[in-house]
């Protein structure tokens, strides 16, 4: 309630996005802007939508964006929390993969109660409304802005549905004359009024809006996932007790509204030779020459620096290495010079790929033709030999010439996995990128030990990596954050006719992707299980990094029962070290943070609790969601 009476309804400002309002800006500080000015001025209600719209740069918490790797505070279980990663300190991850404290109510995962942005968007409302509102600002432009507005609180609720199950259904801007002890909706009801809002918006919005803000296309894909975690969220409550419901018309409606992103014929998917460029390249990205991106938070150049990481998330990334730091003897494995591109000083590597994950997802394509997982490859069974925990070349690799076992395991692989990896023998920064012993980039070859240097998992990412300059923290860099784009919404469609049974059209949904973006073969004769396990790695394939791992994982253990998950409840994480003659394998004890990427999973986790401090305020919250 003190949320609700006391959130400051001013307009914030946007530091370097609102270029075009700085006319109407230098009139006045923005502190001093009240309401009425805001809505007397086309120019500044857009800046007013611009900070609230997707609910992205949340001044609650570190400006980060529903739809950021993090996924902001009301997204506990976010992509830096899946199996995809280790981590060394990020947003709490750790805890949330142990699973500690989750369980208790007494944790105050995700702020349940921080109605501000609700607030915020139910005042745009009121004002796109209104008769004088609609009449100064013309109808297409008010139709815009208030599809805007409906599109964030349907984003809002999709999200909050997610976490917390029901949520309090706040339809109007409150006063401090209203009853604010809320009560709280059912699950199904959240999710049915996401829909609805969503589905208020796409009508209201332009088509052609460029990706920077919400369109039509953006509210078609994001109610084609909105229904597909409504129809698993709604199979968990009934797996709890709830009422039988029929969730075909959530399928069928995620199924639709993607044909109705396809009918406006303005996206298409990314060709395979500039899959890269859609995360890495800011400039390709800002300058809509993608035609798959649908939605993206931009953030110019010059605003934030790499030290910034809740902005940024650039130097989470990156490790440090440089010449002066590797052992002598390592320097001089590579002439004394074991990097010729650039550099990278202050890198924390506070984030990197799981060995596991990315073997299973990124599929090589095998001796008959098909692609497989690397392990259950029959390239796997003919030229390796595994003793005692050590993978190594045997005889009839060295009869056929292959020497290294590198080559072999990254070779042909997955076209996506050179977009998103770096890997033992790749090029990384413009430098050989060797992680196996006494390679430069291998942990134990720099004189310190240390969790910044070198690769302590045996990969890095370069999927949103620019490799252009050696980076520093002290730089400045655009960035932008892929929110929604075609080649998500095609998944979503496959998920849908996996789950009504039809398996031919699903298959034609998941050829989409990993045909045009993965270079993989067409799937055929997959079915049941096969085709499931297919359809969960294609998934990570094509959207890691993109916050859906983690509830892709819940829909599907919500699929098989709503109990356990073995992608999520597995440790310690393991590094993938390589030997130095490059004849052999094996997965090391992490040298770093073991215990914090020790992953736990139990039933507790497909949804959070309400707060007992939230519920000891307001009893209408209870009661509590199942299992707690």
């Amino acid at each position: 309630m003190k949320n609700i009476l006391t959130y400051i309804v001013y307009l914030i400002g946007i530091v370097g996005t609102l270029s075009s309002c700085e006319d109407v800006l230098d009139k006045k500080p923005l502190d001093l802007r009240t309401e009425n000015d805001v809505w007397a001025d086309v120019k500044l209600a857009q800046a007013y939508m611009n900070r609230i719209w997707y609910a992205t740069n949340r001044t609650d918490f570190n400006y980060e964006s529903w739809f950021g790797f993090y996924a902001g505070p009301l997204t506990p279980g976010s992509e830096v929390t899946s199996d995809n990663y280790y981590s060394r300190w990020n947003r709490g991850a750790p805890t949330v993969k142990s699973e500690s404290g989750i369980v208790d109510v007494n944790a105050n995962f995700g702020v349940f109660d921080n109605f501000g942005d609700l607030r915020n968007i139910n005042i745009a409302i009121d004002h796109l409304t209104d008769p004088e509102t609609r009449m100064r600002f013309g109808e297409n432009i008010a139709d815009d802005m208030l599809g805007q507005a409906y599109f964030a609180k349907g984003l809002i609720y999709s999200v909050r549905a997610k976490v917390f199950g029901g949520y309090p259904i706040i339809e109007k801007t409150l006063t401090a004359e209203d009853d604010l002890m809320l009560k709280r909706a059912s699950l199904k009801e959240t999710y049915d009024y996401a829909i609805n809002l969503l589905e208020l918006a796409i009508p209201l919005l332009n088509a052609t809006t460029p990706a920077g803000r919400p369109n039509k296309g953006a509210a078609l894909a994001l109610l084609s996932e909105t229904c597909i975690n409504s129809a698993a969220y709604i199979k968990y409550e009934m797996l709890n007790g709830g009422n039988a419901v029929d969730v075909t018309l959530y399928y069928n409606k995620a199924i639709k509204a993607v044909e109705d992103l396809d009918a406006l014929g303005l996206y298409s998917l990314e060709p395979q030779n500039s899959f890269a460029g859609m995360f890495s390249d800011y400039a390709y990205a800002a300058s809509s020459a993608s035609g798959e991106i649908i939605l993206a938070q931009f953030t110019p150049p010059s605003i934030y620096r790499l030290s910034n990481d809740k902005q940024v998330e650039l130097n989470c990334y990156l490790p440090t290495y440089y010449d002066d730091l590797l052992r002598d003897d390592i320097r001089e494995k590579y002439n004394n010079k074991p990097y010729n591109g650039f550099i990278l000083n202050g890198g924390w590597q506070s984030i990197a790929p799981n060995p596991k994950t990315i073997d299973e997802s990124f599929y090589i394509i095998d001796i008959d033709g098909k692609a497989r997982r690397w392990q259950d490859s029959q390239l796997f069974s003919r030229y390796i030999v595994i003793n005692d925990g050590t993978y190594g070349l045997n005889e009839q690799a060295a009869l056929d010439g292959i020497e290294d076992i590198s080559q072999l395991m990254y070779g042909n692989r997955d076209k996506r996995f050179y977009a998103t990896i770096a890997y033992d023998g790749c090029t990384y920064f413009n430098n050989r990128f060797d992680t196996r012993i006494d390679g430069n980039m291998h942990p134990k070859s720099f004189k310190t030990l240390s969790n910044a240097q070198g690769c302590l998992t045996g990969y890095l990412f370069k999927k949103c990596v620019p490799e252009t300059q050696a980076w520093t923290t002290a730089d400045y860099s655009g960035f932008h954050k892929i929110c929604l784009r075609l080649s998500r919404a095609y998944l979503n469609v496959a998920e849908a006719y996996l789950m009504l049974n039809n398996e031919a059209k699903a298959k034609e949904f998941i050829n989409k992707t990993r045909m045009e973006h993965g270079g993989l073969p067409v799937l055929t004769d997959e079915t049941g299980d096969t085709l499931w396990k297919i359809y969960i790695d294609e998934r990570n394939a094509e959207l890691i990094m993109e916050n859906d791992r983690y509830y892709t994982l819940m829909r599907y253990g919500i699929k098989n029962g709503a109990e356990g998950i073995d992608e999520l409840n597995f440790g310690p994480m393991k590094q993938l070290e390589i030997s130095a003659d490059g004849k052999s394998y094996k997965y090391v004890d992490l040298l770093f943070e073991s215990a914090n990427n020790t992953f736990k999973f139990s039933r507790h986790r497909y949804l959070f609790p309400v707060p007992k401090a939230v519920t000891d305020r307001n009893p209408n919250y209870l009661p509590n969601n199942p299992r707690y």
